[in-house]
């Protein structure tokens, strides 16, 4: 054994780095297998998040056109009560009218009491 000592020197070196070389390369695979797996969750992920965001446009757009048929709605009450106001008050002011033709006076008093119960209102 003693005749070849570098030959002994060599076959340890190469059993002492084989040892290293193995863990290098199982880290190195283990290290490619958890980018593989990650790449897949986050692949997952993205999916998912998509799939949530779609839901999340699709809900959003169903309530935006529940309320523009709301406000469509609200707006038609509206012109609708706006209508039956301006009828109410030509209907008031013709009958105004009517009761100051008839009954100047009283007209001329109710509206004279009017004012000055309105003018010590504002006047406080």
């Amino acid at each position: 054994m003693n005749e070849n000592p570098t030959a002994e020197a060599n076959f340890g070196s190469a059993a002492a780095s084989d040892p290293f070389q193995a863990a290098k390369a199982s880290a190195l695979k283990a290290a490619e297998e958890l980018r593989t797996a990650a790449s897949q969750k986050a692949q997952e992920l993205r999916r998912a998040a998509e799939s949530r965001a779609e839901q999340f446009r699709s809900t959003a757009g169903q309530k935006a056109t529940d309320m523009r048929e709301k406000a469509g709605e609200f707006r038609e009450f509206a012109d609708q009560t706006m209508h039956d106001a301006r009828e109410r008050c030509a209907d008031l002011r013709q009958e105004a009218e009517k009761f100051a033709r008839e009954k100047p006076l009283q007209a001329l008093l109710t509206a004279f009491g009017i004012g000055f119960i309105i003018g010590n209102i504002l006047r406080r």
